[in-house]
Formats: C-alpha cells, sequence, structure tokens
C-alpha cells in the first residue's frame, strides 16, 4: 500500500551578514510502506559546506519539532537518540547538497522534515 510519508519545507536563515538559504525541492514525498525514502537538502550560501554542521528535524503537528541528526564537518554524524541509527541516515553529496534518508517507511513516519544550518 502506498503511504504519504514526508512533507518538506523551504527553510531561509541569516547568519551575520551572510545569507543562508536551505531549499528542499519537492514539496512532498509518497513512498511505498516498507521502503527508503530520500530528501534532499540544497545549501547556498556558505563558503565552506564540508565543514558546515547541517541539522535535520522532523516535526509532527501537536508537537514540539524534535531533532533527528545533525552531519558534522568531518561527514560523522550525530544522532540525537540511539534508536534513530537504525531508520535515519544522512550525508554530503557534492558542493552544497545534504541528503537525508529515513529507512522501513511505515504510518508513523509521517512528518514535516526539514534541514537546518547553525
Amino acid at each position: 500500500r502506498w503511504l504519504a510519508v514526508l512533507v518538506v519545507l523551504l527553510s531561509l536563515l541569516s547568519a551575520g551578514q551572510a545569507q543562508v538559504l536551505l531549499q528542499q525541492r519537492q514539496p512532498s514525498l509518497t513512498k511505498r510502506t516498507y521502503s527508503t525514502a530520500v530528501i534532499d537538502c540544497k545549501v547556498e550560501g556558505i563558503g565552506d559546506f564540508q565543514g558546515a554542521y547541517i541539522h535535520w528535524y522532523r516535526h509532527i503537528p501537536s508537537r514540539a519539532p524534535e531533532r533527528l541528526l545533525y552531519v558534522t564537518s568531518t561527514a560523522q554524524i550525530s544522532y540525537d537518540k540511539d534508536s534513530y541509527k537504525d531508520k535515519y541516515h544522512s550525508s554530503k553529496r557534492g558542493k552544497n547538497t545534504c541528503t537525508l534518508s529515513v529507512k522501513d517507511i511505515r504510518e508513523d513516519d509521517e512528518g514535516t522534515y526539514y534541514c537546518a544550518y547553525w
């Protein structure tokens, strides 16, 4: 069965004088149950993308947004909960893209996923 799983946001942040733009081009993503969903976050305005820390959050209506993980300057992943290691993965690709993978999609994975830089 098909399941609407992810909705992504366009996020605009300011860092000092420079403007940093994080774009997630797919407004929504529908995946088959038990498959893997992949979300790209294109980052503009960061001089050293590989050195940047990129954070991934999930928001469920009526709850506070929850950080899932962040990718460090050395491309290491730091998970906010140990249980997330089997569910989520992130990596930096190329000069300005960070990817989040959500494995083994189920109904309770539905929500808004977004990237952030700070």
